[in-house]
């Protein structure tokens, strides 16, 4: 496996009540930067140049138009590829389907993304990264010492999130039933790191005597799990109650139920 951005570790999370709001927009920013910084990085690596193309030129390979954008089709790789390692997971995830579905020549993943594992660490950055960098937005502004703001704007964020990035919840699911490597990267990489930040509200809420005395892991299934699980369930919703969770309104809807259970269970009632 390529070599990825160091996480954010503990002892850099646990500092943050220390610098503030402003500190983790800042670390959030850096790790996307390193993101796209890698992505191109393993791009360079993996990837041979393409043959030159004549404009003029009489015919073309299927998937290699004379203009093509390569930050598309990188994207639309991407996306496919989420959608087919969530359905398949990774060993029944088929790259010259993933190319036949994104339209595109199937070694333009390897120009793209080099082999299999490669492809797959991309994936986990896109979505990530998208998740992160609506974190961040969420976050902007907020009053640092308000820990109630900061779960509400991060709970939303990740509900609004998860509805317009639904594969994120099936892709975390697929890798933890599988296991191995990959899923120890992703938790090192991605998924404990989300699990420190997330608990940082509920850690404030306990130093100041303001939370309920439940587990924070509990709080985190409910705050985080919660938040992101039913999108991977879409199809129960529509099935059982005509509900379309990615629809931007019923998003906002369930953030709002979500937000308001938190608030009766995290907090400490008076």
């Amino acid at each position: 496996m390529r070599m990825a951005s160091p996480p954010l570790s503990s002892a850099v999370l646990h500092g943050l009540s220390d610098q503030g709001l402003p500190g983790v927009r800042k670390l959030l920013y850096t790790r996307i930067i390193n993101i796209a910084c890698l992505s191109i990085k393993n791009e360079n690596r993996h990837s041979m140049p393409l043959p030159h193309t004549d404009p003029q030129a009489p015919s073309r390979r299927p998937g290699r138009p004379a203009k093509a954008d390569p930050d598309q089709q990188r994207q639309q790789l991407l996306t496919v590829a989420a959608a087919h390692f969530v359905k398949s997971g990774f060993e029944g995830a088929s790259l010259r389907a993933i190319a036949s579905e994104a339209g595109l020549a199937h070694g333009l993943i390897r120009h793209y993304f080099g082999a299999k594992d490669a492809l797959w660490e991309a994936v986990a950055d896109y979505l990530f990264g998208q998740m992160q960098e609506a974190m961040v937005n969420a976050i902007a502004g907020l009053d640092a010492s308000d820990p109630v703001a900061r779960m509400e704007a991060q709970v939303r964020a990740t509900v609004r999130t998860s509805a317009r990035i639904p594969h994120l919840a099936g892709f975390v699911m697929q890798a933890g039933i599988a296991g191995g490597d990959r899923y120890d990267w992703l938790v090192e990489h991605y998924l404990r790191p989300a699990y420190q930040f997330s608990l940082e509200p509920f850690h404030q809420l306990r130093a100041e005597g303001r939370a309920a005395f439940i587990d924070p892991h509990f709080a985190f299934m409910l705050s985080t799990n919660a938040a992101i699980g039913p999108f991977a369930q879409a199809a129960n919703a529509r099935a059982l109650a005509g509900m379309e969770l990615t629809d931007p309104d019923t998003a906002d809807a369930y953030a709002d139920a979500l937000i308001a259970i938190l608030k009766h269970g995290v907090l400490r009632q008076s």
